[in-house]
């Protein structure tokens, strides 16, 4: 059991339960406005968009309500991808010394 609580963009906060870590941040996105399905008639499918913390917008669309929420809990909680390493160019190393 998750409880979380957030300042709401209008002023004031919301706060409630949650059955783990995962959908409480999915319930703060929400209560934030961040995050948002939306049924789009010309498409007749519904479009899913979330804001992150980062700036960054994540959008798509989905058959179902349901199936955008769950595509909007994914974008939530990705993890962090940090940097990109890359490994040396040569298959070969030189032999220790």
């Amino acid at each position: 059991m998750a409880f979380w609580m957030t300042k709401i963009p209008g002023g004031g906060f919301a706060m409630g339960e949650a059955p783990d870590e995962a959908e409480a941040r999915l319930m703060i996105a929400r209560e934030q406005g961040r995050a948002s399905v939306t049924f789009s008639e010309r498409s007749g499918r519904y479009r899913w968009t979330v804001v992150l913390d980062e700036g960054k917008t994540s959008h798509g669309w989905a058959e179902t309500e349901a199936e955008g929420w769950w595509f909007v809990k994914e974008a939530v909680n990705r993890p962090f991808r940090g940097t990109h390493h890359r490994k040396p160019r040569g298959l070969w190393s030189l032999p220790p010394s």
